[in-house]
């Protein structure tokens, strides 16, 4: 009865499927160079400009988060060396 119980509610299909698996098509070396560069004029470039803003923007930020974090390492390091009675070299 328990075996009805289990398998009344979903059918299980075994078995393999037919993998049908395909001959790529070789690419001569220059015919892959000439398929990179079509890729490459449809990507989109970023100018100068954008590239010097999202550099700055990103050198700003890396130096609030070392900030951050070392504001935060000085503060634990305090909480740990007040409330510990260990040796803590300043």
């Amino acid at each position: 009865m328990a075996k009805d119980k289990k398998s009344r509610g979903a059918e299980v299909i075994e078995g393999k499927a037919a993998e049908v698996k395909k001959k790529k098509k070789r690419t001569s070396p220059f015919e892959f160079l000439q398929q990179v560069r079509n890729e490459g004029t449809k990507v989109t470039w970023t100018s100068r400009s954008e590239t010097m803003v999202s550099t700055i923007m990103v050198l700003i930020m890396v130096l609030i988060m070392a900030i951050f974090f070392f504001v935060l390492d000085q503060g634990l390091r305090w909480g740990v060396c007040s409330f510990l009675p260990i040796n803590c070299a300043s």
